[in-house]
């Protein structure tokens, strides 16, 4: 005899969840997490226990060899000595000499590849562009639209100052030209790469700034190790910065 299948929608247990007037506070905590909460505190309690045990059980007059590189400060807290032997002046004044030439090294490669990269990314020309006239008269009545055959709003790009004429050119091509989606889809890339470029060129600004501060904060620190009265100043940028009385030289 076949069995009896009962397909019977039972009845969903679903969990309670934490109430609207008490959302603050977060989940609503169920059973087996408490459990482990418990079991976490209590374990974290026995430990103390023992630890509380032992330190007065302990022998204060009873000697081990560790008391020799071993140390408790004021609030309890034991520091051991990692055996490091301590440095002269002149040999820390010499690491951070290295270490500021290091910084020094990275920040030059950072500037150099800015440089590059903002030559391809943002091209500007530099220099001036000097016109001579023969009289006085011809500087009152010059005029650089008139000079140069271009656009007013033109004047200020020296880099890529069209004429009139190629203006005039490229809006008719541009009118004539179809509207082909594979120039689209190219205009499209090349603008994302170009951002793609601009973006690492951000990070690159950036990451010299960080160098910039360190080499600073490096080269501060490598101050105050030397010799010779000085003071700290406040600037009127909020900076603490400090100044060297004038010594003679001899």
């Amino acid at each position: 005899m076949a069995k009896l299948v009962h397909n019977v929608q039972k009845k969903q247990h679903r969990e309670r969840s934490q109430p609207q007037n008490r959302s603050r506070l977060g989940l609503l905590e169920k059973k087996k997490d408490y459990k482990l909460r418990a079991e976490n505190y209590h374990k974290k309690q026995k430990a103390l226990s023992y630890l509380k045990t032992k330190a007065a059980n302990r022998n204060e007059d009873e000697y081990y060899h560790a008391m020799t590189s071993r140390k408790t400060d004021s609030d309890g807290i034991l520091h051991a000595d990692r055996g490091n032997e301590a440095m002269t002046n002149e040999e820390v004044l010499l690491l951070k000499t290295q270490d500021t030439n290091y910084i020094n090294a990275m920040r030059t490669r950072e500037l150099a590849q800015i440089r590059k990269d903002g030559a391809d990314i943002l091209y500007k020309a530099n220099g001036k562009h000097t016109v001579f006239v023969e009289s006085q008269e011809d500087k009152d009545a010059f005029d650089p639209a008139e000079f140069f055959g271009t656009d007013e709003r033109l004047l200020d790009r020296r880099e890529n100052r069209l004429r009139l004429t190629q203006l005039i050119e490229s809006e008719d091509r541009l009118q004539s030209a179809p509207n082909d989606e594979d120039g689209k889809l190219l205009r499209q890339r090349q603008k994302a790469d170009k951002l793609k470029k601009l973006r690492v060129l951000e990070k690159r600004i950036e990451r010299e700034q960080k160098l910039k501060r360190v080499q600073d904060s490096m080269n501060l620190q490598k101050d105050l190790m030397k010799k010779g009265e000085k003071k700290k100043v406040e600037t009127k940028e909020g900076r603490t910065v400090f100044k060297w009385k004038n010594q003679r030289k001899r």
